[in-house]
């Protein structure tokens, strides 16, 4: 049977696959952190568990990940700061589009949405792109 735990290990690899020095980001973490060594960075954590009663046999879960993309305004203008956040969250939810199973590990996974935002890290501002991924389980009953 799937674990959170498993699912959890599928994005984070996900995610990875696009941390190259080529790729999106410059880094990412399975849980939500301000110490990053540069940007943009990705952090996500299990936010929310739905159930939903299938058959007698089956039931399905929906592990919720809330995604957050982080991009520093400090030493670019904020425009700039916007079309590197785009251009992260279409990568990522190409990537997601393009393995809806995280390699088998669930039946669907997809973003169900997203908010923008600004915060304030270490005294630079800084734009946020919020965005939950939703991953569907089939999960026999015992």
């Amino acid at each position: 049977m799937i674990k959170i735990t498993d699912i959890r290990s599928a994005i984070k690899s996900k995610l990875d696959s696009l941390t190259w020095d080529w790729k999106v980001f410059a880094q990412c973490s399975n849980v939500y952190t301000q110490n990053v060594s540069w940007f943009p960075f990705v952090m996500f954590e299990p936010v929310e568990l739905q159930s939903e009663f299938e058959d007698t046999a089956y039931n399905y879960r929906d592990f919720i990940f809330n995604i957050v993309i982080v991009q520093e305004m400090n030493q670019i203008s904020r425009g700039d700061a916007m079309d590197i956040i785009l251009n992260c969250f279409e990568q990522m939810i190409d990537a997601f589009d393009q393995d809806f199973t995280l390699w088998g590990v669930v039946q669907q996974v997809d973003a169900t949405q997203g908010n923008f935002g600004e915060i304030d890290l270490w005294k630079w501002p800084c734009l946020y792109l919020s965005s939950n991924l939703n991953c569907r389980v089939l999960v026999p009953i015992k």
